[in-house]
C-alpha cells in the first residue's frame, strides 16, 4: 500500500464540517491503496482513531499564547498592584498584535514541530506522496518546504481560496505579500484541489499553468448506518442546524413565506413547526415579526450525533446561506448530510451557483431565493405531508456525495502526480 502524509491541521476538531471531510478522506483512502499518515498539532481535542491511518500529532502553541506572559499565580490571594495593571495593559496589546502579525494564519508557529515530525517519518518510510489541506494556510506552507526538502509528489487543496477568497479582506500591503507568498508556496506544487468547479475556476485565474481539479465533499455513508428514524411528526417539521453567523444567514424569508401562508389560510397554523438547533441570533425578534413565534422553536447547540437523529426525526431539512452573490462560488458542507439522511430539502439563498447546481442536478428540493419562491415550495411540502406523499426524491447522482467518492478522488489524482 501506497503511504501519503497528510497535512491536516483541523483532523481532530469534533466540530464543524471541515473536520468531517478531512477525516472521510483518510478513512476511506485505504479503500484506494493509500495509507494515509495524519500530521496534526496537539491540542485539547481528543485524537481520532480510525482503522488504518496513522495519526501523529506535534507540539503545537497558538499564537496567542505564545506571547501571553505565563501566570506565576501559587494560589495565593492579590492585591491589584500598579503592575499587574501594566502586566494586564501588555498581555492585551501582545494579544492584538498577534492578531495584526498573525501573517499567513494564526497557526503559522505549528510549521517547524510539523516539518519535523513529517521529516522523521519520511527519512525512515518509503513515502509516495504529500497531501496537505487549508485552513490553515500553514498547512500548505508545511507541505511546501517537505516538497523542497525531498521532492515528494504534492497534492494542495484549498477548500477554501487563498487570496482569492471572498470573505477575507486585508489591507493593500497585506494582499500584496499574501499573494506573493500564495504564488511561492504553490510553485512546486504538483496538483491544487478545491470544491467546486466555480471556485476551480476562479483558481486557474491566478495558477493558469496548474493542474487544478474539483473534488467535491461528501457525507459519510458510516454516519447512517447507525441513524434510523425513531419517531413520526405530528406536524410538518422543518430543521436548521448550525450557525447563522450574526445574523448574516437570514431566515427572513422563511419567517415571511410561513407568516403569509398561514395569513392566507394556506398552511393551518397548527400543523408547521420550524427546529433551530444551534445559535440563536435574532430568532425570537424575527419569529414575532413575522407573527409566527408558537412556530419556531429554538433549541441550543447540540452534538453532530444528536443533530443527525434530529434531521432524521425531521420532514424537511434548512440550508440558509448569505444572500450574496460571492456565495455563488460555495457549496455548504451540511448540504452533504442532508443527502445522506435522505430527507427533501428546502435551500435559501443567492438566486445562482455551486449550491443551486447541486440541488438541481440531484432533485433532492428547491433552492429559493424570494418569499414567493419560498412560498411555492412550502406549500409543495406542505401538500404532501398532509396527503402523506412527501418523500425523498433524490435521483441517482445523489449517492455521488460520499465521502468515499472523496476519497476516491484524490487517490485518482495522487496516482498520477506520482
Amino acid at each position: 500500500m501506497k503511504k501519503v502524509i497528510y497535512i491536516a491541521f483541523n483532523y481532530n476538531h469534533d466540530t464543524g464540517i471541515a473536520s468531517k471531510r478531512l477525516r472521510g478522506v483518510s478513512k476511506y483512502l485505504p479503500s484506494f491503496g493509500w495509507q494515509p499518515i495524519v500530521i496534526v498539532p496537539r491540542t485539547s481535542n481528543d485524537t481520532v482513531k480510525i482503522d488504518n491511518v496513522r495519526v501523529i500529532e506535534t507540539d503545537y502553541q497558538d499564537m496567542i499564547s505564545k506571547f501571553m506572559p505565563k501566570s506565576n499565580n501559587t494560589g495565593r490571594k492579590r492585591e491589584v498592584s500598579g503592575r499587574d495593571q501594566t502586566n494586564k495593559f501588555v498581555s492585551k496589546s501582545l494579544s492584538l498584535a498577534g492578531e495584526i502579525f498573525a501573517y499567513p494564519d494564526s497557526m503559522k508557529y505549528w510549521k517547524k514541530p510539523a516539518v519535523e515530525a513529517a521529516s522523521e517519518i519520511i527519512e525512515n518510510e518509503k513515502i509516495d506522496a504529500i497531501l496537505s489541506t487549508s485552513s490553515p494556510i500553514t498547512s500548505h506552507i508545511i507541505a511546501h518546504d517537505l516538497k523542497e526538502k525531498y521532492g515528494i509528489p504534492w497534492v494542495a487543496d484549498l477548500r477554501d481560496l487563498w487570496n482569492l477568497n471572498p470573505y477575507i479582506n486585508h489591507n493593500v500591503i497585506r494582499r500584496y505579500f499574501e499573494k506573493r507568498l500564495e504564488m511561492k508556496t504553490f510553485k512546486n506544487v504538483d496538483a491544487l484541489t478545491t470544491t467546486t468547479e466555480l471556485a476551480k475556476t476562479t483558481l486557474k485565474g491566478i495558477h493558469p499553468t496548474k493542474r487544478i481539479e474539483c473534488v467535491v465533499s461528501g457525507f459519510d455513508p458510516q454516519d447512517f448506518e447507525r441513524t434510523n428514524q425513531t419517531e413520526n411528526s405530528e406536524k410538518l417539521t422543518l430543521m436548521y442546524a448550525g450557525s447563522l453567523y450574526s445574523g448574516k444567514r437570514d431566515p427572513s424569508i422563511l419567517f415571511d413565506a410561513i407568516g403569509q401562508l398561514i395569513g392566507e389560510n394556506k398552511i393551518d397554523s397548527d400543523k408547521i413547526v420550524v427546529d433551530f438547533y444551534g445559535d440563536e441570533t435574532n430568532l425570537a425578534e424575527l419569529s414575532q415579526k413575522y407573527n409566527i413565534k408558537d412556530n419556531v422553536n429554538i433549541h441550543g447547540r447540540i452534538t453532530q450525533s444528536e443533530v443527525l437523529q434530529h434531521q432524521m426525526n425531521s420532514d424537511i431539512l434548512l440550508l440558509i446561506s448569505w444572500m450574496n452573490e460571492s456565495e455563488k462560488m460555495f457549496i455548504p458542507g451540511k448540504v452533504y448530510d442532508c443527502i445522506g439522511c435522505k430527507k427533501p430539502i428546502l435551500s435559501i439563498g443567492y438566486k445562482e451557483g455551486s449550491l443551486k447546481d447541486l440541488i438541481d442536478k440531484t432533485n433532492i428540493g428547491y433552492h429559493v431565493s424570494n418569499v414567493d419562491e419560498c412560498k411555492k415550495a412550502i406549500y409543495d411540502y406542505y401538500t404532501k405531508y398532509n396527503k402523506n406523499e412527501l418523500k425523498y426524491s433524490g435521483n441517482e447522482f445523489a449517492q455521488d456525495y460520499s465521502l468515499k467518492n472523496t476519497a476516491k478522488n484524490f487517490s485518482k489524482i495522487l496516482e498520477e502526480v506520482i
